[in-house]
């Protein structure tokens, strides 16, 4: 049975990716709508955000206008734009920008005629991150990746060739993927099955496609059970119900310290002190588990594996270099490389070396109030968590 207190839906996000085939039924398609606007508007009343896309929104030819599009965006953004306008959306401050759009040039100057009124609504909101890939492209795959940074989950319904691009994105980050059973084709008609196949593929390997609290780890297969749609028959609402409850048991996402660790250091004590009184709460309020080697438990004999296996799957890293180890800078190096989420830190007076001058630092002072470091904190990770990565 869920536990209705566990939320580790809070500050997450989620992304909503996939189409329906012009040949598909009309009311299924219409279920899928249905599905997705209940979806967005519980994701964003219990405190997570979505990643979306922007663009046309295409229906099967030679129908009119009432007739259920094939794409999902609008009706995402349409519930999503309700929440808003109803003061629903409890995404916590930390986590910045609860909706963000990842789009092209081309496909902003696609958006119907109908949704510019919806859209301007959007931007003006202050409650929406638009992220657009380099002037001229459309490459959908180059959407599909920025979408990942920003994404701690996928929710794929139909679809084909793209869906199934971003489900290899995230399984290979060891994030969540949850692909709807519901038979809906692909818009374009690519692709080797889309969501409905690989939602077969989950309920035969559930550990991979779906990562849960330890506490509920063990009812994994049952959870994935509850989401079946019955080709339409299950009542959407109750579904998506379902899902966001899924969702909320999610395994917290990692975030990784970096930091000094040698006791005998001079700075060790004002570290120590830093991490326990205010990184430590910061990161539990934006929904974060700490990952701390030396002091939380280790899943691997050697501590260079620990490093770097917990580094590279990491959600976010958070890398204070008071002390000038080399350790933490070759940590530093790796997290920057892998396009991976970074928050440095480092103590009033540290000598920022070589290029990371150019990488913004929150400096912290020993002698401040542990309540005002944290909340100077807080206004660092919310200017500066979601900034893009170095290299793409």
């Amino acid at each position: 049975m869920s536990d209705p207190s566990m939320n580790h839906l809070r500050g997450r996000r989620v992304q909503i990716s996939g189409s329906a085939s012009p040949e598909s039924a009309p009311e299924r398609r219409a279920y899928a709508h249905e599905f997705v606007a209940n979806t967005v508007r519980t994701i964003l009343r219990v405190g997570g955000g979505i990643v979306l896309g922007v663009g046309k929104e295409p229906r099967a030819p030679d129908t009119g206008s009432e007739s259920p599009p094939l794409t999902f965006d609008w009706t995402a953004l349409e519930a999503a734009a309700e929440c808003i306008r109803a003061g629903e959306v409890a995404f916590p401050e930390p986590g910045g920008a609860p909706i963000v759009v990842v789009s092209s040039e081309k496909a902003e100057n696609e958006i119907p005629a109908a949704r510019l009124s919806l859209w301007e609504q959007l931007l003006a909101s202050g409650r929406i991150r638009v992220e657009s890939i380099r002037p001229g492209s459309r490459a959908a795959a180059l959407i599909r990746q920025r979408q990942a940074e920003f994404s701690d989950a996928l929710l794929a319904l139909g679809g084909g060739a793209g869906v199934e691009h971003s489900a290899e994105i995230f399984l290979e980050r060891r994030r969540t993927v949850i692909p709807l059973d519901l038979p809906l084709g692909s818009s374009r008609g690519d692709g080797t099955g889309g969501a409905e196949r690989l939602a077969r593929e989950a309920r035969a390997n559930p550990s991979r496609f779906l990562r849960l609290d330890p506490a509920v780890a063990e009812f994994t297969n049952a959870r994935l059970a509850q989401l079946a749609t019955k080709m339409g028959a299950a009542p959407a609402a109750v579904v998506a119900e379902r899902l966001v409850a899924l969702l909320r048991e999610l395994e917290l996402p990692r975030a990784f310290y970096v930091r000094l660790l040698n006791p005998v250091h001079a700075r060790f004590p004002a570290v120590e002190a830093f991490f326990r009184q205010v990184v430590d709460p910061v990161t539990r309020t934006a929904g974060f588990q700490r990952v701390e080697v030396g002091t939380d438990r280790a899943e691997h004999p050697f501590i260079n594996v620990e490093i770097f296996q917990n580094l590279h799957h990491a959600s976010l890293a958070i890398v204070d270099i008071t002390g000038s180890r080399p350790n933490c800078f070759i940590e530093l190096g790796y997290a920057l490389g892998r396009a991976t989420r970074v928050l440095v830190t480092a103590e009033e007076g540290t000598d920022l070396p070589f290029d990371q001058q150019a990488v913004p630092c929150f400096f912290w002072s020993a002698t401040e109030d542990d309540a005002i470091r944290q909340q100077r904190l807080v206004e660092f990770w919310t200017k500066y968590v979601d900034r893009p990565p170095l290299v793409r």
